[in-house]
């Protein structure tokens, strides 16, 4: 994939634009090679977009929401504010903190990923289990069906 013939001059648009293409140049010629590129290492100002693009979650404005049940009114947290994949998720008395707010990102078809913001981890189904009383926790996104939700009015 290559951007061709931008015109935008010295503008920030154009710069930008022209860094997003070199640095798309770049993956390519990574993903053809084989090769790793010290540009996508997630580190100092040169990290890559589609590196850095998930880290930055939590500039997103859509945190802030808080799920919180009806009948408790307690909110879903991160225990502990855990930052491990496998932390666990349970019902707490809301304190505000970046633990227990979440942003509803769409994945496609109807469903969700439900990202904490102190992590940047998401809502998991343990193992992929489908019987009752399966448990869910907080792991990195690896884009599996056992990571989305669907929210029903």
């Amino acid at each position: 994939m290559s951007i061709n013939s931008i015109n935008y001059g010295a503008s920030l648009l154009g710069q930008s634009v022209r860094n997003i293409n070199n640095q798309l140049s770049n993956l390519s010629t990574q993903l053809a090679t084989g090769l790793k590129s010290t540009n996508y290492a997630g580190m100092g100002v040169n990290e890559g977009f589609a590196v850095a693009a998930r880290s930055q979650l939590a500039n997103v404005s859509a945190f802030g929401d808080t799920i919180t049940n009806v009948n408790s009114g307690k909110v879903l947290d991160a225990v502990n504010c855990g930052l491990a994949d496998g932390t666990a998720v349970d019902l707490w008395s809301s304190l505000g903190n970046t633990c227990q707010q979440w942003a509803v990102i769409p994945t496609g078809g109807g469903h969700y990923e439900l990202v904490v913001e102190n992590s940047g981890m998401v809502l998991d189904d343990v193992n992929c289990g489908t019987a009752n009383g399966t448990k869910a926790d907080m792991w990195q996104w690896i884009n599996n069906t056992c990571q989305e939700w669907s929210i029903a009015p």
